[in-house]
């Protein structure tokens, strides 16, 4: 009776958790169709944040689709960053250019896997961002933790440059569209997020 009991409650819990962290779909076209704006801040003020030094660098306004997430617990980037997104706007918010491909995330940085690109590889690149985030507040820090693949999501914030004096690494903000890499990603200080 206990272990019916038990693969009962093991079975409503497996069944909520893929519904509540199952992607969103939305079907074939562009759902997010605006490139991101940004606009550089000059002789920004640097403020302190969890022990840590941010400088803003420019502002964000982004629309964008969720194409990945991912999670860091344990490197030295964790206790400001616990979590990395890959999002896509334009030609890479099209689910008929997104189903042929699959978006990898690793060591801070994003891949694609595909048997053949859906676009022209710099059309790609220049279309989607890894983003590591952070919340500036506890209800953005909680939205972060509610964000699925497939959501539309509302960013206004700013890119920046953070350093951890404790620990002596500065990680930089890229400020650039076409370029690839590990030095490729923004840091995003989030003001306001809202999923649509």
């Amino acid at each position: 009776m206990i272990k019916h009991l038990l693969f009962i409650v093991l079975l409503i819990g497996g069944i909520y958790y893929y519904w509540d962290t199952r992607p969103v779909e939305h079907g074939p076209g562009v759902v997010a169709p605006e490139t991101p704006v940004q606009e550089a801040t000059y002789n920004a003020d640097t403020f302190a944040y969890k022990g840590f030094k941010i400088t803003p660098k420019a502002t964000i306004n982004l629309e964008a689709r969720v194409l990945s997430i991912k999670n860091y617990y344990f490197d030295k980037y964790a206790d400001l960053i616990p979590t990395d997104v890959v999002v896509g706007w334009g030609p890479m918010s099209d689910e008929r250019n997104l189903s042929s491909l699959l978006v990898r995330q690793s060591d801070r940085s994003f891949y694609w896997e595909m048997a053949a690109p859906p676009l022209e590889k710099q059309q790609m690149w220049q279309h989607a961002s890894n983003m590591h985030l952070i919340g500036s507040t506890k209800a953005v820090r909680d939205k972060i933790n509610d964000l699925r693949e497939g959501h539309i999501i509302h960013i206004e914030g700013y890119l920046v440059n953070a350093t951890s004096p404790k620990d002596g690494w500065t990680l930089k903000s890229s400020m650039r569209r076409d370029d690839i890499g590990k030095s490729s990603s923004e840091l995003v200080w989030i003001k306001s997020l809202t999923i649509l």
